[in-house]
């Protein structure tokens, strides 16, 4: 007797290729029925359970045909002069199928290393060109194709100084731009203006926060916690200077009193700030006219009159984000470059993501960053792309993080990209990221820190000092 042994395996099997098999499998069983003696138990097993199964499977056959990969990349990269510029491939491509599709590197500029996961260029040329394949590799078909200019910043020139903000999560908060931004002396002159001071760097500041979102720097900061910005302002005189309890939660975080990490991490980093507020009540302690703070003890605004403070009643629905409005009361440098670095938080578990709002938001900072700063430069930096393997300690399904991410790489570049002469650009941070090695691992040799790929912050901030170098003399 002839045994019939079916193998489920929807990866490898589509429609046409399940219909043959069951036809396969119903000649089997005519040819086993002439043995007779298991004529009626394969009869059923044949006739009910198969066809009940392979109707199952319906919604299975058509994934693979269905599924077409892709590539998204700016159509301008910024690369530094004489230093590796890394272009991996993970980050730009839509699912990383080594062994189903793969990216081909080629154009007139010269590589130093072209390998499957990776293209670096060691001595970019301003103005040559990049071109990226993606081939399938069934039938060595050329899915899409992109061009990419190449603007090359050339490290260590320029004897003026030169502003730059960086707004962000917890990237910013951690300084992934220190090592091409300040320590390399990549960009000469650089002063980097904010609220928050960056740890061993004197003079230098930003505005990251750890698990922020777009959304949270359009919401008023008046918790004991919430880590105060001056961007959210109301319309008119006042001139909102966060919440008491959060600046005596400073004062007591910089003295060592409160020592938990939540506390010190969103209370911390103000040290240059916090000389403008009473220590005891939290309040300003040179107060003028149509000052305004939120007391939570009372939990109610208060204005100064120019006498006293006095309890008022505040429109939330009529504040706005203000760029001027933060600078003078701040007495800060309008910087030349403002950068933010947004997205990981808002939308890596996201698959389903609408990203109208954040657009939204997104053209908002853009305009009033503009109308303080008119000839300034407005960047929109392609956060990590890639969050990691899965072989990673916290056991996120990392895979599928990467995923949303690249979703959101996409709707950045398709709205944004191409739009300098209306004051957006774009640069690629997550193009820097490798998601293999740019993590780091334990003694089992499992990522750690994820979605920060700490190894990796000393090339991240390569692009963004390519552009500020391209510009600055402009």
């Amino acid at each position: 007797m002839r045994q019939t042994n079916l193998i489920i395996g929807t990866n490898y099997l589509n429609g046409v290729d399940w219909i043959r098999l069951f036809c396969s499998v119903i000649k089997n069983n005519y040819e086993l029925q002439n043995d007779g003696t298991m004529k009626n138990i394969l009869s059923k097993r044949t006739f009910i359970v198969l066809p009940l199964f392979l109707f199952s499977l319906h919604p299975l056959w058509g994934q693979k045909s269905n599924f077409k990969n892709d590539i998204c990349i700016p159509g301008k990269l910024y690369m530094l002069s004489d230093i590796r510029n890394d272009v991996f491939v993970e980050a730009l491509i839509k699912r990383w199928r080594p062994y189903n599709d793969f990216v081909r590197f080629s154009g007139d500029c010269v590589y130093s290393r072209k390998l499957n996961r990776v293209a670096s260029v060691d001595t970019p040329v301003d103005g040559s060109n990049m071109k990226i394949e993606l081939v399938n590799s069934d039938e060595f078909e050329i899915i899409k194709e992109k061009a990419i200019s190449i603007c090359v910043g050339k490290k260590g020139i320029g004897t003026q100084e030169v502003t730059v903000q960086i707004l962000g999560d917890s990237f910013v908060n951690g300084a992934f731009f220190r090592d091409a931004l300040l320590s390399k002396n990549y960009i000469p002159g650089i002063k980097l203006v904010g609220l928050r001071n960056i740890k061993n760097e004197e003079g230098q500041y930003d505005e990251g926060r750890g698990g922020w979102t777009v959304k949270k720097y359009f919401e008023i900061p008046k918790g004991e916690m919430t880590s105060y910005h001056g961007y959210m302002q109301p319309v008119g005189e006042y001139r909102y200077w966060g919440s008491c309890e959060f600046w005596k939660n400073c004062y007591k975080v910089i003295n060592g009193e409160l020592t938990d990490t939540e506390i010190v991490y969103n209370c911390g980093r103000y040290d240059q700030c916090i000389t403008k507020f009473d220590k005891e009540t939290g309040y300003l302690a040179a107060p003028k006219k149509n000052d305004l703070m939120y007391d939570n003890a009372r939990g109610s605004y208060m204005v100064y009159t120019g006498k006293k403070w006095k309890n008022v009643e505040v429109d939330e629905r009529k504040w706005a984000f203000n760029y001027r409005k933060y600078l003078d009361m701040w007495n800060l440098d309008a910087p030349k470059f403002f950068a933010q670095m947004l997205g990981l938080n808002d939308y890596r578990d996201s698959l389903t993501a609408d990203y109208r709002e954040w657009n939204k938001k997104i053209a908002e900072m853009k305009e009033s960053y503009y109308k303080a700063v008119p000839d300034g430069k407005f960047i929109i930096l392609i956060p990590c792309t890639t969050c990691g393997s899965l072989n990673n300690i916290r056991g996120d399904f990392t895979l599928r993080q990467n995923a949303a991410m690249w979703q959101l790489r996409k709707n950045i570049i398709d709205t944004f990209d191409g739009r300098e002469s209306e004051g957006y650009y774009v640069v690629d941070i997550g193009i820097t990221i490798d998601n293999e090695k740019g993590y780091n691992r334990n003694r089992d040799g499992i990522q750690t820190g994820n979605p920060h790929p700490y190894p990796n912050y000393p090339t991240m901030g390569i692009p963004l000092a390519a552009f500020i170098q391209y510009y600055r003399e402009l």
